[in-house]
């Protein structure tokens, strides 16, 4: 069973639990979870190569095959779905990475490496202090359905 917290976050929080012991007599479970570390570390260090000074997050559920990234220092309700399909985990990092451009695009936000995360401070937000941006905006599904589309 995959863990919902955030796996990796490069700006204040440590890993919850340290998963590099070997143990013949592990649980799948523990395997799995193992297995998640790994994938969500080796993510979060090419975004944060990539996009320094943000705070960012990786959730990994190998059974739902779906990895969510989200910039923490915007959002924590939002975040992109990125599945996994049956991609190494070097196309996985190139697609994570692209994926927080956009997410940083989507809250014009700059993804310049050379980054003043004082910026962040700056960003409207909304009375749960996540960013506001239409980009970012989901739309209703109702509404879709309504129109015929």
């Amino acid at each position: 069973m995959s863990s919902p917290n955030i796996i990796i976050n490069h700006h204040g929080r440590d890993i919850w639990a340290d998963y590099n012991e070997v143990n013949l007599l592990e649980t799948d479970d523990r395997k799995q979870a193992k297995m998640e570390m790994w994938i969500a570390k080796n993510i979060g260090d090419a975004i944060t190569a990539a996009y320094p000074n943000r705070e960012w997050g990786v959730r990994v559920d190998i059974n739902g095959q779906m990895i969510i990234l989200s910039c923490d220092s915007l959002s924590l309700e939002r975040g992109y779905y990125l599945p996994m399909k049956s991609d190494t985990i070097d196309a996985l990092r190139k697609r994570a990475v692209r994926a927080c451009g956009e997410v940083l695009e989507r809250f014009n936000v700059s993804r310049n490496r050379i980054f003043n995360p004082d910026h962040l401070e700056t960003v409207k937000r909304d009375f749960k202090d996540e960013a506001i941006s239409p980009d970012a905006i989901p739309e209703s599904l109702v509404k879709g359905l309504k129109s015929g589309h």
